[in-house]
Protein backbone atom coordinates (compact mmCIF):
# COMPACT_ATOMS: atom_id res chain seq x y z
CA UNK A 1 0.00 0.00 0.00
CA UNK A 2 1.45 3.37 -1.02
CA UNK A 3 1.83 6.06 1.65
CA UNK A 4 -1.08 8.51 1.92
CA UNK A 5 1.36 11.39 1.85
CA UNK A 6 4.46 11.70 -0.33
CA UNK A 7 7.86 10.97 1.09
CA UNK A 8 10.08 13.97 1.76
CA UNK A 9 13.81 13.84 1.05
CA UNK A 10 15.60 17.06 1.98
CA UNK A 11 19.32 17.26 1.16
CA UNK A 12 21.38 20.09 2.59
CA UNK A 13 25.03 21.06 2.12
CA UNK A 14 27.38 23.34 3.98
CA UNK A 15 28.64 26.60 2.51
CA UNK A 16 27.88 26.05 -1.18
CA UNK A 17 25.93 29.24 -1.89
CA UNK A 18 24.57 28.89 -5.41
CA UNK A 19 27.78 27.70 -7.09
CA UNK A 20 26.09 25.26 -9.49
CA UNK A 21 25.82 24.91 -13.23
CA UNK A 22 22.06 25.50 -13.17
CA UNK A 23 22.70 28.86 -11.49
CA UNK A 24 25.09 29.96 -14.21
CA UNK A 25 28.45 28.94 -12.73
CA UNK A 26 30.86 27.24 -15.17
CA UNK A 27 30.98 24.07 -13.09
CA UNK A 28 30.04 20.50 -14.02
CA UNK A 29 27.07 19.55 -11.82
CA UNK A 30 24.88 17.38 -14.09
CA UNK A 31 22.93 15.60 -11.35
CA UNK A 32 21.83 18.74 -9.56
CA UNK A 33 21.16 20.45 -12.87
CA UNK A 34 18.91 17.50 -13.72
CA UNK A 35 16.91 17.89 -10.49
CA UNK A 36 16.42 21.57 -11.30
CA UNK A 37 15.25 20.68 -14.81
CA UNK A 38 12.79 18.10 -13.48
CA UNK A 39 11.15 20.50 -11.04
CA UNK A 40 11.42 24.11 -9.90
CA UNK A 41 14.60 26.11 -9.32
CA UNK A 42 14.35 29.18 -7.07
CA UNK A 43 16.63 31.67 -8.79
CA UNK A 44 16.69 34.27 -6.02
CA UNK A 45 16.53 32.30 -2.81
CA UNK A 46 18.05 33.71 0.38
CA UNK A 47 19.02 32.50 3.82
CA UNK A 48 17.94 34.69 6.78
CA UNK A 49 21.43 34.29 8.25
CA UNK A 50 24.85 33.50 6.85
CA UNK A 51 26.22 31.12 9.45
CA UNK A 52 25.10 27.55 9.87
CA UNK A 53 22.87 27.15 12.91
CA UNK A 54 20.71 30.29 12.52
CA UNK A 55 20.22 29.61 8.80
CA UNK A 56 19.32 25.95 9.31
CA UNK A 57 17.03 26.83 12.19
CA UNK A 58 15.04 29.05 9.83
CA UNK A 59 14.99 26.37 7.14
CA UNK A 60 13.45 23.79 9.49
CA UNK A 61 11.10 26.04 11.53
CA UNK A 62 9.89 28.74 9.12
CA UNK A 63 10.96 31.42 11.62
CA UNK A 64 13.70 34.03 11.79
CA UNK A 65 16.70 33.40 14.08
CA UNK A 66 15.61 35.90 16.74
CA UNK A 67 12.32 33.97 16.94
CA UNK A 68 13.52 30.37 16.85
CA UNK A 69 16.38 31.11 19.23
CA UNK A 70 19.48 30.17 17.25
CA UNK A 71 21.15 33.56 17.28
CA UNK A 72 24.57 31.94 17.20
CA UNK A 73 26.14 28.57 16.51
CA UNK A 74 24.77 25.48 18.22
CA UNK A 75 28.27 24.17 19.14
CA UNK A 76 28.79 27.46 21.02
CA UNK A 77 25.73 27.05 23.21
CA UNK A 78 22.74 28.16 21.16
CA UNK A 79 19.82 25.88 20.36
CA UNK A 80 16.46 26.09 18.63
CA UNK A 81 13.49 26.70 20.93
CA UNK A 82 11.58 23.53 20.04
CA UNK A 83 8.59 24.51 22.18
CA UNK A 84 8.12 27.92 20.59
CA UNK A 85 9.07 26.86 17.05
CA UNK A 86 8.66 23.10 16.53
CA UNK A 87 10.83 21.97 13.59
CA UNK A 88 9.41 20.19 10.56
CA UNK A 89 10.08 16.62 11.85
CA UNK A 90 7.94 17.37 14.91
CA UNK A 91 5.21 19.03 12.82
CA UNK A 92 4.86 15.95 10.59
CA UNK A 93 4.34 13.42 13.39
CA UNK A 94 0.55 13.76 13.51
CA UNK A 95 0.41 13.03 9.77
CA UNK A 96 2.14 9.70 10.36
CA UNK A 97 5.59 10.57 9.06
CA UNK A 98 8.69 8.73 10.22
CA UNK A 99 11.56 11.21 10.39
CA UNK A 100 15.17 10.09 9.91
CA UNK A 101 18.38 12.09 10.19
CA UNK A 102 21.45 11.22 8.15
CA UNK A 103 24.51 13.36 8.73
CA UNK A 104 24.65 17.06 9.59
CA UNK A 105 22.24 18.97 11.79
CA UNK A 106 23.18 22.14 13.64
CA UNK A 107 19.95 23.07 15.36
CA UNK A 108 20.10 21.28 18.74
CA UNK A 109 22.75 19.42 20.71
CA UNK A 110 20.25 16.55 21.05
CA UNK A 111 18.68 15.93 17.60
CA UNK A 112 15.97 13.76 19.13
CA UNK A 113 14.39 16.94 20.48
CA UNK A 114 13.89 18.12 16.91
CA UNK A 115 11.37 15.33 16.37
CA UNK A 116 13.47 12.73 14.58
CA UNK A 117 12.45 9.12 15.13
CA UNK A 118 15.89 7.82 14.17
CA UNK A 119 19.37 9.35 14.09
CA UNK A 120 21.55 7.17 11.92
CA UNK A 121 25.06 6.49 13.18
CA UNK A 122 27.59 7.16 10.41
CA UNK A 123 31.41 7.06 10.13
CA UNK A 124 31.46 10.79 9.35
CA UNK A 125 29.28 13.55 7.93
CA UNK A 126 31.17 13.65 4.61
CA UNK A 127 28.89 12.99 1.68
CA UNK A 128 30.61 9.73 0.68
CA UNK A 129 29.89 8.31 4.15
CA UNK A 130 26.34 9.66 4.32
CA UNK A 131 25.23 8.57 0.83
CA UNK A 132 25.74 4.78 1.20
CA UNK A 133 23.71 4.78 4.40
CA UNK A 134 20.90 6.71 2.72
CA UNK A 135 20.95 4.39 -0.30
CA UNK A 136 20.81 1.22 1.80
CA UNK A 137 17.99 2.65 3.87
CA UNK A 138 15.95 3.69 0.81
CA UNK A 139 16.27 0.21 -0.68
CA UNK A 140 15.19 -1.41 2.57
CA UNK A 141 12.02 0.61 2.93
CA UNK A 142 10.86 0.91 -0.67
CA UNK A 143 7.58 -0.88 0.13
CA UNK A 144 6.94 0.64 3.57
CA UNK A 145 3.47 1.99 4.27
CA UNK A 146 4.36 5.01 6.41
CA UNK A 147 5.61 8.12 4.59
CA UNK A 148 9.06 9.32 5.59
CA UNK A 149 10.99 12.52 6.03
CA UNK A 150 14.68 11.87 5.39
CA UNK A 151 16.93 14.80 6.32
CA UNK A 152 20.27 14.24 4.59
CA UNK A 153 23.03 16.62 5.67
CA UNK A 154 26.41 16.73 3.95
CA UNK A 155 29.40 18.39 5.61
CA UNK A 156 30.84 19.01 2.14
CA UNK A 157 31.80 21.29 0.44
CA UNK A 158 32.75 23.13 3.63
CA UNK A 159 35.81 25.21 2.88
CA UNK A 160 37.31 25.38 6.36
CA UNK A 161 37.57 23.15 9.38
CA UNK A 162 38.03 19.73 7.82
CA UNK A 163 41.30 19.20 9.66
CA UNK A 164 39.74 20.20 12.96
CA UNK A 165 37.14 17.50 12.36
CA UNK A 166 39.93 14.96 12.39
CA UNK A 167 39.93 14.07 8.73
CA UNK A 168 43.38 15.35 7.73
CA UNK A 169 45.16 16.65 10.83
CA UNK A 170 48.41 16.72 8.89
CA UNK A 171 46.98 19.59 6.82
CA UNK A 172 46.05 21.81 9.73
CA UNK A 173 47.41 25.35 9.30
CA UNK A 174 48.45 24.69 5.72
CA UNK A 175 46.94 26.75 2.86
CA UNK A 176 44.73 26.69 0.95
CA UNK A 177 42.15 26.56 3.68
CA UNK A 178 39.81 24.33 1.70
CA UNK A 179 41.57 21.11 2.74
CA UNK A 180 42.01 18.78 -0.19
CA UNK A 181 40.52 15.28 -0.17
CA UNK A 182 41.94 12.56 -2.38
CA UNK A 183 38.46 11.65 -3.62
CA UNK A 184 38.17 14.99 -5.42
CA UNK A 185 39.04 15.46 -9.09
CA UNK A 186 41.25 18.44 -9.87
CA UNK A 187 39.75 21.50 -11.56
CA UNK A 188 41.77 23.90 -13.68
CA UNK A 189 42.01 27.27 -11.87
CA UNK A 190 41.85 29.03 -15.23
CA UNK A 191 38.37 27.58 -15.79
CA UNK A 192 36.73 28.98 -12.63
CA UNK A 193 34.65 32.13 -12.50
CA UNK A 194 35.78 34.59 -9.85
CA UNK A 195 32.69 36.31 -8.39
CA UNK A 196 32.77 40.11 -8.64
CA UNK A 197 33.08 40.47 -4.86
CA UNK A 198 36.38 38.52 -4.80
CA UNK A 199 39.78 39.73 -5.93
CA UNK A 200 40.97 37.81 -8.99
CA UNK A 201 44.39 36.46 -7.97
CA UNK A 202 46.13 33.12 -8.61
CA UNK A 203 45.62 32.08 -4.98
CA UNK A 204 41.91 32.92 -5.11
CA UNK A 205 41.52 30.93 -8.32
CA UNK A 206 43.30 27.96 -6.77
CA UNK A 207 40.94 28.02 -3.79
CA UNK A 208 37.92 28.32 -6.06
CA UNK A 209 39.19 25.39 -8.12
CA UNK A 210 39.36 23.25 -4.97
CA UNK A 211 35.89 24.47 -4.03
CA UNK A 212 34.56 23.46 -7.46
CA UNK A 213 36.15 20.03 -7.04
CA UNK A 214 34.38 19.52 -3.72
CA UNK A 215 31.04 20.60 -5.19
CA UNK A 216 31.44 18.27 -8.15
CA UNK A 217 32.10 15.40 -5.75
CA UNK A 218 28.88 16.28 -3.89
CA UNK A 219 27.04 16.28 -7.21
CA UNK A 220 28.21 12.73 -7.93
CA UNK A 221 26.84 11.58 -4.57
CA UNK A 222 23.53 13.29 -5.33
CA UNK A 223 23.42 11.26 -8.53
CA UNK A 224 23.79 8.03 -6.55
CA UNK A 225 20.78 8.99 -4.40
CA UNK A 226 18.54 10.05 -7.30
CA UNK A 227 19.33 6.86 -9.22
CA UNK A 228 18.36 4.87 -6.13
CA UNK A 229 15.01 6.68 -5.99
CA UNK A 230 14.44 5.65 -9.61
CA UNK A 231 15.55 2.05 -9.11
CA UNK A 232 13.37 1.53 -6.03
CA UNK A 233 10.29 3.12 -7.56
CA UNK A 234 10.25 5.84 -4.89
CA UNK A 235 10.92 8.77 -7.21
CA UNK A 236 7.33 9.47 -8.26
CA UNK A 237 6.04 9.61 -4.70
CA UNK A 238 8.95 11.52 -3.19
CA UNK A 239 9.23 15.27 -2.91
CA UNK A 240 12.95 15.94 -3.26
CA UNK A 241 14.44 19.23 -2.11
CA UNK A 242 18.07 20.31 -2.37
CA UNK A 243 18.93 23.46 -0.44
CA UNK A 244 22.04 25.16 0.98
CA UNK A 245 22.38 26.70 4.42
CA UNK A 246 24.25 29.88 3.35
CA UNK A 247 27.06 31.20 1.18
CA UNK A 248 30.61 30.01 0.73
CA UNK A 249 33.37 30.71 3.23
CA UNK A 250 35.18 33.37 1.27
CA UNK A 251 35.74 37.07 1.85
CA UNK A 252 32.59 39.19 1.56
CA UNK A 253 30.50 36.01 1.85
CA UNK A 254 29.83 33.65 4.78
CA UNK A 255 29.26 35.54 8.01
CA UNK A 256 28.16 38.70 6.18
CA UNK A 257 24.79 39.95 4.94
CA UNK A 258 26.02 40.48 1.39
CA UNK A 259 24.64 38.25 -1.36
CA UNK A 260 27.79 36.15 -1.21
CA UNK A 261 26.71 35.09 2.28
CA UNK A 262 22.93 34.90 1.91
CA UNK A 263 22.06 33.94 -1.69
CA UNK A 264 21.78 30.16 -1.97
CA UNK A 265 20.61 27.33 -4.19
CA UNK A 266 17.18 25.79 -3.66
CA UNK A 267 15.35 23.38 -5.96
CA UNK A 268 12.29 21.18 -5.52
CA UNK A 269 11.15 18.13 -7.52
CA UNK A 270 7.83 16.28 -7.16
CA UNK A 271 6.78 14.50 -10.38
CA UNK A 272 3.17 15.09 -11.35
CA UNK A 273 2.70 17.98 -8.91
CA UNK A 274 5.52 20.45 -9.56
CA UNK A 275 5.83 21.08 -13.32
CA UNK A 276 9.27 20.44 -14.73
CA UNK A 277 11.55 23.19 -15.95
CA UNK A 278 10.29 26.04 -13.78
CA UNK A 279 12.65 28.87 -12.87
CA UNK A 280 11.08 31.02 -10.17
CA UNK A 281 12.59 34.49 -10.52
CA UNK A 282 10.98 36.17 -7.51
CA UNK A 283 12.54 36.59 -4.08
CA UNK A 284 12.17 33.63 -1.73
CA UNK A 285 13.54 32.78 1.71
CA UNK A 286 14.36 29.82 3.96
CA UNK A 287 11.47 30.86 6.21
CA UNK A 288 9.14 30.04 3.30
CA UNK A 289 10.16 26.37 3.10
CA UNK A 290 8.15 24.97 6.03
CA UNK A 291 4.85 26.68 5.09
CA UNK A 292 5.40 25.65 1.47
CA UNK A 293 5.94 21.99 2.28
CA UNK A 294 3.00 21.91 4.68
CA UNK A 295 0.64 23.42 2.11
CA UNK A 296 1.87 21.05 -0.60
CA UNK A 297 1.02 18.21 1.78
CA UNK A 298 -2.38 19.80 2.58
CA UNK A 299 -1.38 20.12 6.23
CA UNK A 300 -2.05 23.17 8.42
CA UNK A 301 0.66 25.76 8.99
CA UNK A 302 1.06 26.74 12.67
CA UNK A 303 0.41 30.36 13.56
CA UNK A 304 3.97 30.94 14.79
CA UNK A 305 5.49 30.36 11.32
CA UNK A 306 6.79 33.65 9.87
CA UNK A 307 7.34 32.64 6.24
CA UNK A 308 4.90 32.58 3.35
CA UNK A 309 3.92 29.56 1.28
CA UNK A 310 5.23 29.14 -2.26
CA UNK A 311 3.01 26.14 -2.94
CA UNK A 312 0.93 27.85 -5.63
CA UNK A 313 4.08 29.15 -7.31
CA UNK A 314 5.67 25.69 -7.36
CA UNK A 315 2.49 24.15 -8.77
CA UNK A 316 2.85 26.54 -11.71
CA UNK A 317 0.51 29.26 -10.48
CA UNK A 318 1.04 33.00 -10.68
CA UNK A 319 0.89 33.89 -7.00
CA UNK A 320 3.28 36.72 -6.09
CA UNK A 321 6.52 36.06 -4.28
CA UNK A 322 8.14 38.51 -1.90
CA UNK A 323 8.76 42.23 -2.23
CA UNK A 324 11.63 41.85 0.23
CA UNK A 325 13.80 39.25 1.89
CA UNK A 326 15.34 39.80 5.30
CA UNK A 327 18.44 38.49 7.04
CA UNK A 328 20.19 39.00 10.33
CA UNK A 329 23.47 38.60 12.11
CA UNK A 330 23.89 38.35 15.87
CA UNK A 331 26.81 36.29 17.14
CA UNK A 332 29.66 34.92 15.07
CA UNK A 333 33.02 34.99 16.78
CA UNK A 334 31.65 37.92 18.77
CA UNK A 335 28.53 40.07 19.22
CA UNK A 336 27.94 42.00 15.98
CA UNK A 337 24.22 42.65 15.48
CA UNK A 338 23.13 43.55 11.94
CA UNK A 339 19.90 43.43 9.91
CA UNK A 340 19.34 43.39 6.16
CA UNK A 341 16.44 44.00 3.80
CA UNK A 342 16.77 43.31 0.08
CA UNK A 343 14.44 44.01 -2.84
CA UNK A 344 15.09 42.74 -6.34
CA UNK A 345 17.34 45.73 -7.06
CA UNK A 346 18.39 47.33 -3.76
CA UNK A 347 19.86 46.25 -0.43
CA UNK A 348 19.99 48.02 2.92
CA UNK A 349 22.11 46.83 5.88
CA UNK A 350 21.83 48.35 9.35
CA UNK A 351 24.61 47.62 11.81
CA UNK A 352 24.27 47.81 15.59
CA UNK A 353 28.00 48.46 15.89
CA UNK A 354 29.90 50.78 13.57
CA UNK A 355 32.16 48.42 11.64
CA UNK A 356 33.63 47.50 8.25
CA UNK A 357 34.06 44.29 6.31
CA UNK A 358 37.58 43.88 7.69
CA UNK A 359 36.35 43.66 11.26
CA UNK A 360 34.89 40.25 10.45
CA UNK A 361 37.18 38.90 7.74
CA UNK A 362 40.41 39.15 9.71
CA UNK A 363 40.09 35.50 10.70
CA UNK A 364 39.40 34.61 7.08
CA UNK A 365 42.55 36.44 6.02
CA UNK A 366 44.55 34.59 8.64
CA UNK A 367 43.43 31.26 7.16
CA UNK A 368 44.36 32.29 3.62
CA UNK A 369 47.67 31.69 1.92
CA UNK A 370 50.40 34.23 2.80
CA UNK A 371 50.60 35.44 -0.82
CA UNK A 372 46.94 36.40 -0.58
CA UNK A 373 46.99 37.65 2.99
CA UNK A 374 49.95 39.94 2.28
CA UNK A 375 48.55 41.27 -1.00
CA UNK A 376 48.04 45.01 -0.54
CA UNK A 377 45.43 44.98 -3.31
CA UNK A 378 43.04 43.16 -0.96
CA UNK A 379 42.95 46.20 1.29
CA UNK A 380 42.21 48.47 -1.65
CA UNK A 381 39.51 46.22 -3.09
CA UNK A 382 37.26 46.46 0.00
CA UNK A 383 36.39 49.61 1.89
CA UNK A 384 37.84 50.00 5.38
CA UNK A 385 35.29 52.70 6.28
CA UNK A 386 33.28 51.86 9.38
CA UNK A 387 29.56 52.53 8.94
CA UNK A 388 26.28 51.80 10.68
CA UNK A 389 24.37 51.82 7.38
CA UNK A 390 25.06 50.37 3.94
CA UNK A 391 22.96 50.74 0.81
CA UNK A 392 23.61 49.16 -2.58
CA UNK A 393 22.17 49.38 -6.08
CA UNK A 394 22.55 45.73 -7.06
CA UNK A 395 21.95 46.35 -10.75
CA UNK A 396 24.86 48.78 -10.96
CA UNK A 397 26.98 47.15 -8.25
CA UNK A 398 26.28 43.40 -7.88
CA UNK A 399 29.50 43.01 -5.89
CA UNK A 400 28.18 45.37 -3.18
CA UNK A 401 31.40 47.34 -3.00
CA UNK A 402 30.09 50.92 -3.32
CA UNK A 403 28.06 52.10 -0.36
CA UNK A 404 25.45 54.67 -1.46
CA UNK A 405 23.95 55.35 1.97
CA UNK A 406 25.10 58.99 1.86
CA UNK A 407 24.27 59.60 -1.81
CA UNK A 408 21.34 62.09 -1.98
CA UNK A 409 20.25 60.67 -5.34
CA UNK A 410 19.13 57.49 -3.56
CA UNK A 411 17.58 59.11 -0.48
CA UNK A 412 13.96 58.20 -1.31
CA UNK A 413 14.77 54.58 -2.08
CA UNK A 414 16.96 54.28 1.00
CA UNK A 415 14.15 55.62 3.18
CA UNK A 416 11.72 53.11 1.64
CA UNK A 417 14.01 50.22 2.58
CA UNK A 418 14.61 51.66 6.04
CA UNK A 419 10.84 51.70 6.53
CA UNK A 420 10.48 48.15 5.18
CA UNK A 421 13.09 46.93 7.66
CA UNK A 422 11.39 48.77 10.52
CA UNK A 423 8.07 47.11 9.66
CA UNK A 424 9.77 43.70 9.67
CA UNK A 425 11.41 44.36 13.04
CA UNK A 426 8.06 45.33 14.52
CA UNK A 427 6.11 42.47 12.93
CA UNK A 428 8.56 39.83 14.22
CA UNK A 429 9.21 41.50 17.60
CA UNK A 430 12.90 41.63 16.81
CA UNK A 431 14.92 42.86 19.82
CA UNK A 432 17.21 44.63 17.35
CA UNK A 433 14.55 47.38 17.25
CA UNK A 434 16.25 49.04 20.18
CA UNK A 435 19.34 46.84 20.48
CA UNK A 436 18.08 44.94 23.49
CA UNK A 437 19.98 41.86 22.30
CA UNK A 438 22.05 40.84 25.28
CA UNK A 439 25.77 40.49 24.57
CA UNK A 440 25.76 37.47 26.87
CA UNK A 441 25.78 33.88 25.73
CA UNK A 442 22.56 31.87 26.25
CA UNK A 443 21.86 29.98 29.47
CA UNK A 444 24.35 27.28 30.25
CA UNK A 445 23.09 24.43 28.11
CA UNK A 446 26.38 22.65 28.64
CA UNK A 447 25.31 21.77 32.18
CA UNK A 448 22.20 20.13 30.75
CA UNK A 449 24.30 18.31 28.18
CA UNK A 450 26.59 16.97 30.89
CA UNK A 451 23.67 15.77 33.00
CA UNK A 452 22.12 14.01 30.01
CA UNK A 453 25.45 12.45 29.13
CA UNK A 454 25.88 11.08 32.64
CA UNK A 455 22.32 9.74 32.56
CA UNK A 456 23.09 7.77 29.40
Amino acid sequence: MAPQYPNLLVITCHDLGDTLGCYGTPIHTPNLDAIAGQGALLENHFAPASICSPARGSLWTGCYPHTHGLMGLMPRGWQVDVDRCPPLPALLKDAGYESHLFGVQHEHWDPRRLGYDAIHDLPSEFCDDVTPAVVDWLRARADADAPFLAAVGFFDPHRIGLASQGYRPDLLNQPPSHFWRDVYTKVDPAAVEVPPFLLDTPVQRAELADFYAAIQFVDRQIGVITRTLDETGLADNTLLMFVIDHGASFLHSKGTLYDGGTKVACMVRWPGVIPAGQRVAGLTSHVDIVPTLLELLDLPTPAHVEGQSLADVLRGGDAPTRDYVFAEKNYTQYFDPQRMVRSERFKYIRRGIRSSIFDFVLTELEMSAPSFRNNKDVFGFYSCARRTEEFYDLDADPAELHNLAEDPAYADTLNALRAALDRHLDATADPFRDLRISPQMPPDVYAEMKRASRAR
